[in-house]
């Protein structure tokens, strides 16, 4: 048996269907999209530093490798906290009674559904000096002079954790939901109480879903650039922000170009290693 005749079984799309220029449409937006930016960025890179050069330069920058190294340490942070209230939102769809999980569903999803822009410009109106939370604290005789949150870590990690959290939620949930509820009945009936089968049997079962979720935050906080660019305190810049203001108000195309590539490729690298150990892909294919 021939493998077009193989293929032809099995329903392959390339069996003179036609389907086969179904791949026509999401290949060329792949090109524009996504190929076309990526040649520019290496071309302009290339020009002002060289092929070589251009990697190694932006390692040569203080301002850059203080970024980066910021960049990393609020990226962990962001991601360790949004982990946590992610497992507590996840497993508070999964445990609370239908109407309530349906409508804490649809808060979840608000976040989708509303601009990143929008909501970083909520937090902007809580946060600033005079805003919602300043006025609440002194109502409240907690602060006389506001808490000072704007523009500070402590501001805008929240900020980020809300904005995150979704990414965190869903796959951590789709991995709630594996669980045999054969295993749960078990685990009642040889006298496991509601801590330990939470323990023994429910976390256990999370663990990829949450790796996954952590991989994934934590590789989008690294080019985080609009509620950062908002909330984040001048002095204390991340590597994103530093990419635009080399791009945009410099018009330093080539730096920019170049730390954007060591930014791409470190993140890239990242996910590919996640991947290889963790699967992180396979965890989309149950939600």
């Amino acid at each position: 048996m021939t493998v077009a005749s193989l293929r032809r079984q099995a329903g392959s799309p390339w069996d003179g269907s036609g389907a086969r220029w179904l791949f026509v449409p999401p290949a060329i937006l792949l090109t524009i999209g996504l190929l076309g930016p990526l040649a520019a960025v290496l071309v302009a890179g290339a020009k002002a530093h060289g092929p070589t050069g251009m990697l190694t330069s932006p390692f040569h920058s203080e301002l850059f490798l203080r970024a980066l190294w910021r960049t990393l340490w609020l990226s962990a942070l962001v991601t360790a906290c949004t982990w946590v209230a992610g497992t507590a939102f996840a497993l508070a769809l999964g445990l609370a009674p239908r109407w309530l999980g349906r409508a804490l569903f649809a808060v979840l999803f608000l976040s989708f559904w509303i601009s990143l822009l929008v909501r970083t410009y909520g937090w902007v109106l809580t946060l600033q000096p005079a805003g919602a939370l300043d006025g609440l604290a002194k109502a409240l005789h907690l602060s006389k002079g506001g808490l000072g949150l704007y523009q500070t870590t402590g501001g805008l990690v929240p900020a980020m954790v809300h904005i995150m959290l979704p990414y965190m939620v869903l796959p951590i949930y789709a991995g709630l939901r594996s669980i045999d509820p054969a295993q749960l009945r078990a685990a009642r009936s040889l006298g496991a109480g509601e801590l330990l089968t939470l323990r023994a049997v429910v976390l256990p079962a999370l663990r990829s879903g949450a790796a996954a979720g952590v991989v994934i935050v934590f590789i989008m906080c690294l080019g985080f650039y609009v509620t950062p660019a908002f909330l984040g305190g001048p002095k204390d810049q991340l590597v994103s922000i530093v990419l635009g203001t080399q791009f945009g108000r410099l018009q330093d195309l080539g730096g920019a170009a170049a730390m954007g590539l060591v930014l791409l490729i470190g993140t890239l690298g990242l996910y590919l290693l996640a991947d290889r150990f963790l699967r992180i892909s396979q965890q989309w294919e149950r939600l």
